[in-house]
């Protein structure tokens, strides 16, 4: 079929209507040994899930995904959030502050194959993170 691809106007731009993407941002700290609330500022689209219940942004197809966050740092102390892969630290996913960063703005962003039906959370190890929705955001987007 054609829906995979729209040609917005007669200037030729091309948009992609059916590509997955999700986000959320948490209105509650996020505090050592918890997962990420994602209760505010969802928008989700192409089929993908962001499970408020569960905290959690699940892909609908394989492929390569680009997923990311950033926070802001609630304690003048080392804070710490790690992204999952169905519940699992994905190497080389953690972010984290120095231990003088109260309000310090940190972050991480990768890009990693996800089979249908897998889901990225985001993990506080250590620390607090700011409880406003104006300072996080976590996304998950599929990008081929």
């Amino acid at each position: 079929g054609t829906s995979g691809l729209t040609i917005a106007n007669s200037t030729g731009i091309v948009t992609k209507p059916n590509v997955p993407y999700g986000q959320a941002s948490s209105n509650a700290k996020t505090v050592a040994t918890a997962v990420v609330n994602l209760n505010s500022n969802v928008v989700s689209g192409g089929g993908m899930t962001v499970d408020q219940t569960n905290n959690r942004i699940i892909v609908p197809v394989a492929g390569l995904y680009m997923i990311g966050f950033h926070e802001l740092a609630d304690i003048a102390g080392y804070t710490e959030v790690i992204m999952r892969k169905n519940g699992t630290a994905i190497a080389g996913s953690r972010a984290q502050t120095g231990t003088s960063s109260q309000y310090g703005n940190f972050g991480a962003h990768m890009v990693i194959s996800l089979a249908a039906s897998d889901y990225i959370d985001w993990y506080g190890q250590a620390g607090t993170t700011h409880n406003n929705v104006n300072y996080n955001n976590h996304y998950v987007y599929l990008i081929g």
